[in-house]
């Protein structure tokens, strides 16, 4: 950090740029003495450099923005807050390709049952935020086109990964909705294009909540996520959300019978940042189905265990027989 001059040499989740009178500051920088950390004199004519990109992103756009930036062959999402000072930038590097589920952390036991032909429904990436749940979205469709082929469309208001192209057999096609659509206008448009594959945005609201629900018993494959710091919290949020324009009856009924499963990761600190990871798979389990009818979502937690072990055993025993 100290030797930095350039912010594209910088590891860090958020930087805070441009208010008037406090520094500039990096979040989660590993191995940094504070956090945030506050922007070395260094990176002075860099960053001033950025807060001009940031400017010129926003020139003639007369509310805060949500937007992409770039700056020296890096791309950034870029949040405007207006604070009691002035204008600040909050600028999030975007990853410039999309890594596997293996390179992601994900275990390798979980993965060919994240990427099984028949999986169909409302598929769950869930975590923190900041928790990488976009990244392993983007690389379960990526993996399964490039494993069986068809068409997958996402709609996002931002577009943050670059997803679009072709992957062996298959095709991906990314569209950007604009801040101002909805989840469900959003999913609206993308039903009609024929896709196999749907990744929206996060689940964050009741009509996100009610439509993707009811879509996931359309045959299709919707990938989504949603902040939880579980999988089986996942199920009771998803729940609240719906409920209270379905009722509760009906918003269990349709999370039984349409809900695919959940991956839950969390990045866990240490020498080095690791992603821990629980899955809970619905489909082929009928006490898991039972139990989310019945809203007993606490009975969920020991047969996602009993899954994951069960993954784990068949993975090492094809990697002994293969010995």
């Amino acid at each position: 950090m100290l030797d930095a001059t350039a912010v594209r040499q910088l590891v860090f989740s958020d930087l805070y740029l441009g208010h008037p009178t406090l520094e500039d500051r990096f979040c989660d920088v590993p191995g940094a003495s504070a956090n945030p950390l506050r922007a070395s004199s260094a990176l002075r004519g860099d960053l001033d450099l950025l807060i001009g990109v940031c400017k010129e992103a926003l020139a003639g756009k007369s509310a805060p923005e949500r937007c992409k930036v770039a700056h020296d062959g890096v791309d950034y999402h870029m949040t405007t807050m207006l604070t009691a000072g002035g204008q600040v930038f909050v600028l999030r590097r975007i990853a410039g390709a999309i890594r596997s589920l293996a390179e992601l952390g994900i275990p390798n036991a979980f993965i060919p049952t994240l990427l099984a032909r028949g999986l169909s429904g409302l598929f769950l990436v869930a975590g923190a935020a900041k928790s990488g749940k976009t990244s392993s979205a983007c690389a379960m469709v990526k993996e399964r086109l490039a494993a069986h082929g068809g068409v997958a469309v996402t709609g996002e208001s931002l577009i943050e990964l670059p997803l679009e192209g072709a992957y062996g057999d298959g095709v991906c096609y990314q569209t950007g909705t604009g801040a101002d659509a909805s989840f469900a206008e959003a999913l609206r448009r993308v039903l009609g294009t024929g896709a196999h594959i749907i990744l929206l945005d996060e689940i964050r609201d009741q009509e996100a909540a009610v439509a993707a629900l009811r879509a996931s018993i359309d045959g299709y494959l919707l990938i989504s996520t949603m902040r939880a710091d579980s999988a089986t919290q996942a199920f009771g949020k998803l729940e609240s959300l719906a409920a209270e324009r379905l009722g509760a009856v009906h918003a269990r009924a349709l999370m039984a019978d349409g809900l695919a499963g959940v991956l839950h990761q969390q990045l866990a600190a240490g020498a080095r940042v690791t992603l821990k990871t629980d899955l809970l798979l619905l489909k082929d389990a009928p006490c898991a189905r039972s139990h989310v009818r019945n809203g007993q979502y606490e009975l969920l937690a020991p047969i996602a265990r009993q899954q994951m072990a069960a993954l784990i055993g068949s993975g090492a025993a094809q990697r002994l027989a293969q010995r």
